[in-house]
Formats: structure tokens, C-alpha cells, sequence
């Protein structure tokens, strides 16, 4: 008696807890976990890389273009960089140049890089939906899990608590001597057996709870609840053969899109590849000028005296008058003007001998070329083994679930005119207690092919991009 009241204050507790704690649509949770699912954000970050890969390619068509500022201090003998003689003196020098390339030819690289870049994202994108498939799957399991323990936890109490009215009745008629203390003591037995079952079935459905709450990463697994359903009687299979989703599932699989966009990138990078055996042809220009201390600038002449030149024929000395330059600093801006140049130009680069780096390069890409080919048809191989097996597993668990619910309905026939039996006493406990084990089991069969049914079914509904409507 002790064990069935703590048994019924759980189950009251429980119910009272779920209202303290968030309930969860099956909807609420996907969306949960999309969003909260550390794996999925790694994934999508590895989407975000794809895409500056994408922007980098793109780039790498366009002109490079540097600028380039450097002051520089000569002590003692030098050479001077605005005069370009040796000078014994301390020189500043600025040095600013601007230059640039841009790639005419190269054998189709950049281009094959660009299309092999675009491929690589958009397999990322697809690798993202089926990250999301596969966890779609994962969770839309735990919460059938859920709502099957739930059931059988329910019938469980259920059961335990209508065995010890049987008892309780029991008892009385043993009391008025109707009934042995032997079968008052099986049916106590048969109630025990059921508590336990009770108390086994609560524990499955926490466990269960904590299952998807740590499949959501939530805080505090245990906090989520999830919302019964109205209706979740699905008893038809939504597809007549394996083909009929198959021919659906193969141009939308997002595992079989990504590798065909890898066969794309390799095919691309085998090409890209072989470009290299092609020469380059670069286009190239700069423009530089410079500032030196040492630049100075005439600004007038000084009278610096006589100086013989000659004579005449009668001995007389011919002078000239002699002058010193005088020179200012030169500024900084007139010298930028005067040292400006400008050059631009055409280089030609010939592949020759590179030890055998770009035919590794080719042969390598081939290969892999190869590899995702043959990737793309094992995974396409192994789609097919998927779709068909959970196919003819729905299948089976479909006349599975058929045979038992109509085990079910005869053994709970069976049980009510048992019941009669034994409160007539025609029937001994022990066989009242054999009918009610069989009625117990019944329920629970039925309840797991119920539930395994509708995930089997709910496969091939996910595959095909109709996930299961479980509100």
C-alpha cells in the first residue's frame, strides 16, 4: 500500500511539474536546435569559409596594386639616391612608388578557380541541409520515444492502479470467505509486478526527456516537456513502392546535391591545373618618385674673381671673370614633380621545368576527380539501400502494427469476461493474473509497433521533404 501511494504521488507530482515546465511542439524543438545545435553552427560556419573562398577567387581576377613609402638616413660616404654619386654627408631620402599587375593569361586558372570556389560553396550549403535532415531524424526519434513512453508510463499506472481495485475487491471476498488467502495474495503479487512495471515505465520516460534535452543542449534538459499530440493514429504507409520515393528523393537529397557539386569543384580543379602548363602573360606598371636632402636647386651666381686664361702674342694675360652657383635646398614638393616616372610593361613567363610540380598537380586532380565520382555513386548506392530498407521495414511494421491491434482488441475481450469470471469466481487468480499479464504485454506491443510505425513511416516522409506533422 505504501509503494502504490508514493507511486501516485509521483505520477501527481509529475503532472503538476508540467505545468511548471516549458512544453515543446515537435516544430518548437526543430527550430530549437537549429539554432542551439553547437554541430549545426559548426557547419555553417564552414559555409561561412566557402563563401570568402568564393570572394577571394573573385578577387584574385582583379589588378594588384601596392603602394610602397620608405624614408631612409645615409651616413658618411653614400651613394646619394636624387644625384646617384658618392657623397660624404648625412642624407634623407623618401622613396614613393605605386605599382600594380594584372594577369592577361594563364592558361584559364583563375577562372577555373572561380567556378571550382562557387561549386565548393554551394556542396557547403547542401552539406548544411543535410546536416539538418540528420538532425531532424535524431530528434523527431527521441520525441516519438517520448510520446511512447509517455503511453506506456500512462498505461502502466493505469493498469497498476486497476489491479489493486482487483486486489481491494479481492480482499473482501476473502474476508467473507468467497476467495483463498492464496488468491488474494497472487492478485497483491499481480499489483506489485504492475507498480514496478509503473515505476520502470516513468524512469524510460525521463530518460527519454533527457535524451532530447541533451540533444537540444538545453540548459537544463530535464525542463522540457513535450505537448501530446490531438491525433497520432497513423496506421497507412504514405508511399505504395520504394521506387515511387526514390524517384523523389534522388533530385532533392542534399547529400547527393553536395556531391555533385564536388564532382563540379574537382572537374574544376583539374582543369585549373592543367593551366599551368600554359604560359603567363602579365601586364605590369609603376609609378615612383623620390626626395633627397641633397637635391638643391640654382638660385643665382656670385662673383668669385679673375681667373688667366691666356695670353696675347705680345705676352699681355687674357683674365675672364669667374662666378660660384649658388644653390638652395630644393623643395620637397617641386622634387616629387621633377623625379616622377612612369613604367609599364608586358612579361611573358614560360613553364619550363618545375620538377614536375604542376604534371603531380595535374594527375592528383585527375585522381580526385575520379574519387568524387565514385563518391557521389556509393553515396547514391547507399541512398537507395536507405530509401528501400526503411521502405519494406515501414511495411513490415505496418502489418506489424495491424496484427497486434487486433491481438490487442481480442485480448481485451478476452480480459473484461475474465474479469467477470473471477469476481464470479469461476476463474482461479492465478489464470485472472495470466490474462491480465497478456493484456498488459498486449498494450504495451501495441503502443511501441504504433510508435515505430510512424517514425519507419516518417523516414521516408523526411526523405522525400515532408517531415512528420507532429503538432
Amino acid at each position: 500500500m505504501k509503494n502504490i501511494t508514493i507511486l501516485l504521488l509521483s505520477f501527481l507530482f509529475t503532472l503538476t511539474s508540467l505545468h511548471a515546465q516549458q512544453t515543446w511542439t515537435l516544430q518548437q524543438c526543430l527550430e530549437y536546435a537549429e539554432t542551439h545545435s553547437s554541430q549545426f553552427q559548426k557547419v555553417k560556419y564552414a559555409n561561412l569559409t566557402s563563401e570568402q573562398s568564393v570572394l577571394q577567387a573573385k578577387g584574385a581576377m582583379l589588378p594588384t596594386i601596392n603602394g610602397t613609402v620608405s624614408q631612409n638616413y645615409n651616413f658618411g660616404r653614400s651613394i646619394d639616391p636624387f644625384t646617384n654619386i658618392y657623397v660624404n654627408q648625412q642624407v634623407r631620402s623618401n622613396n614613393l612608388s605605386l605599382s600594380g599587375s594584372l594577369v592577361l593569361f594563364n592558361g584559364f586558372l583563375l577562372q577555373n578557380t572561380l567556378k571550382q570556389s562557387k561549386n565548393n560553396m554551394l556542396a557547403a550549403q547542401q552539406d548544411i541541409d543535410q546536416f539538418r535532415l540528420d538532425l531532424s531524424i535524431s530528434i523527431i526519434q527521441a520525441y516519438l520515444t517520448i510520446l511512447m513512453n509517455e503511453e506506456i508510463f500512462a498505461n502502466a499506472t493505469i493498469q497498476a492502479q486497476t489491479t489493486k481495485e482487483v486486489y481491494d475487491r479481492t480482499n473482501k471476498l476473502k474476508e467473507s470467505g468467497v476467495v483463498t488467502t492464496s488468491a488474494a495474495l497472487d492478485v497483491y503479487a499481480q499489483w506489485k509486478t504492475e507498480e514496478a512495471a509503473a515505476i520502470q515505465a516513468k524512469n524510460d520516460r525521463d530518460l527519454s526527456y533527457l535524451n532530447l534535452g541533451l540533444l537540444l543542449e538545453l540548459p537544463d534538459p530535464m525542463s522540457i516537456r513535450a505537448a501530446k499530440p490531438e491525433t497520432l493514429n497513423q496506421s497507412q504507409l504514405s508511399y505504395s513502392s520504394p521506387d515511387q520515393v526514390m524517384n523523389i528523393v534522388i533530385d532533392q537529397i542534399p547529400e547527393l546535391k553536395s556531391l555533385e557539386y564536388k564532382k563540379q569543384s574537382a572537374a574544376y580543379a583539374y582543369y585549373g591545373s592543367k593551366g599551368r602548363y600554359y604560359p603567363r602573360i602579365t601586364m605590369n606598371g609603376s609609378l615612383n618618385t623620390l626626395y633627397s636632402t641633397s637635391g638643391k636647386t640654382a638660385v643665382g651666381q656670385q662673383f668669385a674673381g679673375n681667373k688667366v686664361i691666356g695670353q696675347t702674342a705680345t705676352g699681355d694675360l687674357v683674365y675672364t671673370s669667374t662666378y660660384t652657383t649658388l644653390y638652395s635646398d630644393k623643395d620637397f614638393r617641386l622634387q616629387l614633380k621633377d623625379n616622377y616616372s612612369k613604367i609599364i610593361g608586358v612579361s611573358l613567363s614560360i613553364p619550363i621545368l618545375n620538377g614536375f610540380q604542376v604534371r603531380t598537380a595535374v594527375h592528383n586532380n585527375s585522381i580526385a576527380m575520379t574519387q568524387a565520382d565514385l563518391d557521389y555513386n556509393i553515396a547514391k548506392i547507399g541512398l537507395q539501400r536507405t530509401i528501400y530498407t526503411a521502405f519494406y521495414q515501414a511495411s513490415g511494421s505496418q502489418s506489424k502494427l495491424s496484427a497486434l491491434t487486433e491481438s490487442y482488441n481480442a485480448t481485451q475481450e478476452s480480459y473484461r469476461n475474465a474479469e467477470k469470471r473471477f469476481d464470479s469466481g469461476v476463474i482461479t487468480s492465478v489464470e485472472f493474473n495470466q490474462i491480465k499479464t497478456t493484456l498488459t504485454q498486449a498494450q504495451s506491443n501495441l503502443v511501441q509497433a504504433k510508435y515505430d510505425f510512424i517514425f519507419k513511416n516518417a523516414i521516408l516522409d523526411i526523405y522525400s521533404g515532408q517531415p512528420l506533422n507532429v503538432q
